[in-house]
């Protein structure tokens, strides 16, 4: 009997020694992180000042009534384009109007007036119907003149000082497409409301675009030639956005900290001032977050510079 209880209380003892090896195993091997890294990127990078602006038309052109009566017949449809001397409407004048109906009257008057364009361009807006009545010098219909169609440029007074006559810019449609534009003028005056200047956009080519388009004018900030890059996903920060670090792969299962002075970005990069590192160095790019100064991960994947 004493035989099989000393027996049992070795075997307990050994048991749980066993047991708290295997824990202190466990504490003292952590999991490994998975993560994606990337190297570091050098190349040209520009920061862009990206505004709102708007389509329009700077000069339009009012085709009036030279007499007083009743449009007979109206040739013309909004957004149609005209060339100069296309007939719009028909006039029938107040006179012949009223003669027309007297059954005396013998005389072949028919007081018809034609109304033609004088310029080429698009009819924006057209102001009376077939069969309506206007007085001479009402206003028909409005032409736009295609070679007017520009976009303006509302920015913020304190901005205006990045604005530079004569400077090229990009031109963002909301499809996505770009097309290239030139900063030609500003306005002499501020907008009352907004308190913003405006500046006027022509764009390089032609485009056949509608009125009261909202587009992104991209304009260049800052550029620099030879710029050190992470993506964005591998830049970390504090609370303050003021200390800025990456994750350095040292070797196939370890990343340490590295603090880092950043300098322009753009949609998808972010420029390292310094440390300068090396074309070989790794980052981690995802699973990067929440880590210590050092931590024990395993690569899954490594992205290109394309990527």
């Amino acid at each position: 009997m004493k035989k099989c209880i000393t027996a049992s209380f070795f075997g307990l003892i050994l048991i749980t020694g066993c047991h708290q090896a295997v824990t202190n195993s466990e504490k003292t091997t952590p999991s490994a992180i998975p993560v994606t890294v990337t190297p570091i990127h050098t190349g040209r990078m520009s920061s862009y000042l990206e505004l709102s602006a708007t389509s329009s038309f700077l000069f339009k052109a009012a085709v009036k009534a030279p007499v007083t009566g009743y449009i007979e017949n109206m040739f013309i449809s909004q957004g149609d384009a005209v060339v100069n001397n296309k007939r719009l409407f028909t006039i029938k004048t107040k006179e012949a109007s009223a003669i027309i109906y007297d059954s005396l009257n013998n005389m072949k008057f028919k007081g018809i007036v034609d109304i033609n364009a004088a310029v080429a361009g698009l009819i924006s807006s057209i102001e009376h119907p077939k069969g309506d009545y206007v007085a001479e010098g009402d206003q028909l219909c409005q032409i736009a003149i295609p070679e007017s169609f520009v976009f303006i440029l509302d920015i913020p007074f304190e901005l205006s000082g990045s604005m530079k006559l004569n400077t090229r810019c990009e031109i963002v449609l909301p499809d996505g497409h770009s097309i290239q534009g030139v900063i030609k003028s500003r306005f002499p005056s501020m907008t009352g409301t907004s308190q913003t200047e405006r500046f006027i956009v022509k764009l390089s080519g032609p485009a056949s675009l509608p009125e009261n388009l909202i587009a992104k004018i991209r304009i260049i900030k800052e550029s620099v030639d030879n710029a050190t890059s992470l993506p964005k996903s591998s830049i970390l920060a504090d609370e303050t956005m003021k200390s800025f670090w990456v994750m350095k792969l040292i070797n196939d299962t370890t990343a340490v900290k590295v603090l880092v002075i950043t300098g322009i970005s753009d949609k998808e990069n972010v420029q390292i001032k310094m440390p300068v590192f090396k074309d070989t160095d790794l980052f981690l790019s995802s699973g990067n977050y929440g880590l210590g100064d050092t931590a024990n991960v395993k690569v899954i994947k490594t992205l290109s510079h394309e990527q």
